[in-house]
C-alpha cells in the first residue's frame, strides 16, 4: 500500500484558537464578536473592506478578538480582490466586509471573479437595521427606490441579485438563530470553495448570541469533506486503479481544482508513488512539483509546445484530476484532441468519468485518497520517459521586438529568477499566456485569474497573498508581474503595500496601453491606449514612502539592465521593488496565434 499524506486539513490543531468562559460566567457575546471569533477559529487572521455607517457597530467587534488584523483598502472592488489573493494563498476562506448597497456592489465583480475560479470568500455585508426594513416607505441613503414613488423602497433589493454568484447566502434577523446561520454559511462555502454571503443589519452586531458553538463546532468540522457514499467511492477507485493497471503509458494532469479542494498534496504523492509522468494545465500550474523528474510540462491543447503536446497525446490513459474544463483551460476547446474518450479518466468534485461511464455525486477529493490507500505500485505501468530535457521540451519561442527587452528575453529571466517557494501573482495580461512555458522550481506557486480575466485584479490580489504570506510565515519571496495599464485601474493598494509593509518585487511592464486587445482589434485605435506618461519609478512617494525608505525603483529598457536588478534583487529581498520594463507595444508570447484565432472563429460562429 502506498503511502498516504496527511489529509488537507492536517493543520487544524493550529487553527481552533480557543474561546473559553471564566467559571460561572455567562456564555453569550456579542454577534459581531462572534463571528469574528469563528472567522479566526478557521486560521483567518486578516479580514479585507472599507467602513460604511451600515458595518462600524459590526467592525467595532474585531478589536475583542486579540490577533485578528483589519487590512483597509482603497475600495470595494480592491478589497475582493485582496480577499481572492490571501483566500489562494493561504488555503482557508477569505474575508470582505462592506456596507449596504454602494459598497457591496462595487465588490461584486471580485466576488464573480471568485465563484468563477472556485475561491472561498465570506463576503459581510453590514445592511440597514431591521427597524428600517420593516417600515413602510422608508426611502434610505444607499437604496435605490422603485421605479414609482407609490411602491415602497425594497430593502432586500441587493440581498436578491447575489444568488447567481455565491454559493448560499444569510440574512440575519435574529439572535437566536444568528449562530447557526453564520456557521451553516461559512460550511457551504468551504463545501462548495466559493463564496457567501452573510446579510447583517447595522442594529444586531451588538446583540448577545449564544456562544456554545465556537466550543462545540471545531475547525475540523468546517473544513472536513465527508464521505457520505463510502462504497461507491470504493467502487469508483477500484475501477480507476483497474483502468491504470491495464493501460501501457500512463499520464496525469494536474488541473486547479486539486488546489482549490486541498488535495495538492495526494495528487503529488500519487505520482510520486505511482512513477508516472505528470502534466499541467494552464489554470493549474504549480499544482504539481514541477521539479520532480516525471514532471513534462504545461498541456492547454493546441496552444501548448508541440513537444508537450507529443508526449501528452502519446499516452494511452490520462488521468485528469481536478479538471476544470472551460474556454480558457481547455486550449479554446482542443483538450482533448487526439485521445479516446476511452483513455480519459475525469476527476471532479461533482462527478467521476471512466471512459464514458459517469459517477454523480462522488467527490475525486474521497476517490483519490481511497485509491492511494489500495494501489499496488507494482502493477502501475512507468510508461515512455521523455527523451529530451525539460528546457528542450519547454523551450520559450523567440519573438521579436522593437524594443531591446522582448517578453521572449523577460520570460527566459523569469526561468532563472524565480526561486524555491516564491509566490508569483501574474495580472491579465500578455505575459501570463507565456509563463506556461516555465518550469518552476519546488515550492514555488502561480497565483492569477486565468479564466474570468479582469484586469486590475493583480495588484490588489498581490497585497492579499502578501497578507497570508505573513500571516502564514511564509519564507519564499513575493513576485508581481503587472501591467502599465492594469496597474492604473486599482493603483490604491501600493499605498497599502508600504503601509502594510508588504514587499513584493514588482515588474510593471510598459507596453503603453492594452497590448492584449491591440492584438485582437484596433492596434491603433485610441480606445487601446491608456493615460500616458506616468512616472511610475516616483508612485511610491505618492503612496506613502515619501523619502524612499521603504522602497526602491528603476526603469528598466535593456537587456543588460534587467539582468543586473535581478542579480541585485536576488541578494537584496528587505524593500519594497518596482522595476518598470519597457516593452514593444505589439510584443505577445506565441501562443496569440492560436488563442486570437480561436476567438475571432467563435465570434464569427456565434454572428
Amino acid at each position: 500500500m502506498a503511502p498516504v499524506p496527511d489529509i488537507a486539513y492536517h493543520t487544524l490543531n493550529d487553527l481552533d484558537h480557543s474561546w473559553s468562559m471564566a467559571p460561572g460566567a455567562s456564555n453569550t457575546l456579542p454577534m459581531g464578536e462572534y463571528i469574528f471569533r469563528r472567522i479566526q477559529s478557521l486560521g483567518v487572521s486578516s479580514v479585507f473592506g472599507v467602513p460604511g455607517d451600515f458595518n462600524l457597530n459590526l467592525l467595532e467587534h474585531l478589536y475583542s478578538v486579540e490577533g485578528m488584523s483589519w487590512v483597509g483598502c482603497a475600495n470595494e472592488l480592491n478589497s475582493a480582490y485582496a480577499a481572492d489573493g490571501y483566500s489562494r494563498a493561504s488555503n482557508k476562506m477569505g474575508c470582505v466586509i462592506t456596507t449596504f448597497g454602494v459598497g457591496e456592489l462595487s465588490a461584486i465583480n471580485g466576488i464573480s471573479g471568485a465563484f468563477s475560479e472556485y475561491v472561498p470568500i465570506l463576503h459581510i455585508v453590514g445592511t440597514t437595521p431591521l427597524s428600517a426594513k420593516i417600515a413602510e416607505n422608508n426611502h434610505t441613503h444607499h437604496l435605490v427606490p422603485k421605479l414609482s414613488v407609490f411602491e415602497p423602497s425594497d430593502h432586500f433589493t441587493y440581498e436578491k441579485m447575489v444568488a447567481p454568484v455565491s454559493c448560499h447566502q444569510e440574512t440575519v434577523v435574529n439572535a437566536s438563530d444568528a449562530p447557526g446561520q453564520i456557521d451553516t454559511l461559512i460550511k457551504q462555502i468551504l463545501k462548495y470553495k466559493r463564496p457567501g454571503y452573510l446579510f447583517l443589519p447595522s442594529d444586531l452586531a451588538d446583540i448577545n448570541v449564544d456562544g456554545d458553538f465556537l466550543i462545540q463546532r471545531t475547525a475540523q468540522q468546517f473544513y472536513q469533506s465527508v464521505d457520505t457514499n463510502q462504497s461507491l467511492t470504493r467502487e469508483v477507485a477500484t475501477k480507476v486503479l483497474d483502468k491504470i493497471y491495464n493501460c501501457s503509458n500512463p499520464a496525469v494532469l494536474g488541473d486547479i481544482l486539486c488546489d482549490r479542494f486541498q488535495v495538492t498534496e495526494h495528487v503529488r504523492a500519487f505520482v510520486k508513488n505511482a512513477c508516472i509522468k505528470s502534466f499541467s494545465t494552464f489554470m493549474g500550474k504549480s499544482v504539481l512539483d514541477e521539479s520532480d523528474s516525471k514532471y513534462i510540462g504545461t498541456y492547454n491543447g493546441v496552444e501548448s509546445n508541440n513537444e508537450v503536446i507529443g508526449y501528452f497525446q502519446a499516452s494511452d490513459l490520462i488521468l485528469h484530476i481536478g479538471n476544470y474544463y472551460n474556454e480558457i483551460n481547455s486550449g479554446h476547446d482542443t483538450l482533448y484532441n487526439n485521445i479516446d474518450e476511452e483513455q480519459l479518466i475525469l476527476m471532479h468534485p461533482e462527478y467521476i468519468k471512466i471512459g464514458t461511464e459517469l459517477f454523480r455525486n462522488v467527490n475525486f477529493v474521497h476517490v483519490l485518497d481511497v485509491m492511494l490507500q489500495m494501489m499496488d505500485v507494482s502493477q502501475i505501468p512507468r510508461g515512455i520517459s521523455p527523451t529530451l530535457s525539460k528546457k528542450e521540451i519547454n523551450h520559450i519561442e523567440h519573438i521579436s521586438a522593437s524594443t531591446p527587452i522582448s517578453q521572449t528575453h523577460l520570460l527566459h529571466k523569469l526561468q532563472d529568477f524565480i526561486k524555491e517557494d516564491d509566490f508569483v501573482v501574474v495580472e491579465t495580461g500578455s505575459i501570463m499566456f507565456g509563463l506556461p512555458d516555465l518550469v518552476l522550481p519546488k515550492g514555488a506557486r502561480l497565483f492569477g485569474q486565468h479564466f474570468y480575466l479582469s484586469i486590475g485584479y493583480a495588484l490588489p490580489a498581490a497585497l492579499g497573498v502578501g497578507v497570508a504570506m505573513k500571516d502564514g510565515s511564509s519564507k519564499g519571496r513575493l513576485i508581481l508581474l503587472e501591467g502599465d495599464g492594469s496597474a492604473q485601474m486599482t493603483i490604491q493598494e501600493f499605498g497599502n503595500y508600504v503601509y502594510q509593509q508588504i514587499t513584493p518585487i514588482i515588474f510593471l511592464l510598459n507596453n503603453s496601453g492594452y497590448t492584449v486587445e491591440r492584438i485582437i482589434k484596433g492596434p491603433q485605435r485610441e480606445y487601446n491606449d491608456i493615460l500616458p506618461n506616468w512616472n511610475w519609478t516616483e508612485v511610491f512617494k505618492t503612496f506613502g514612502d515619501r523619502y524612499e525608505s521603504k522602497s526602491e525603483t528603476k526603469k528598466i529598457q535593456t537587456v543588460e539592465e534587467l539582468d543586473q536588478v535581478m542579480l541585485y534583487t536576488n541578494n537584496n529581498n528587505f524593500k519594497l521593488k518596482l522595476f518598470e520594463v519597457i516593452l514593444d507595444q505589439m510584443d505577445v508570447p506565441w501562443r496569440f496565434s492560436y488563442m486570437t484565432a480561436a476567438s475571432k472563429n467563435k465570434a464569427k460562429i456565434v454572428g
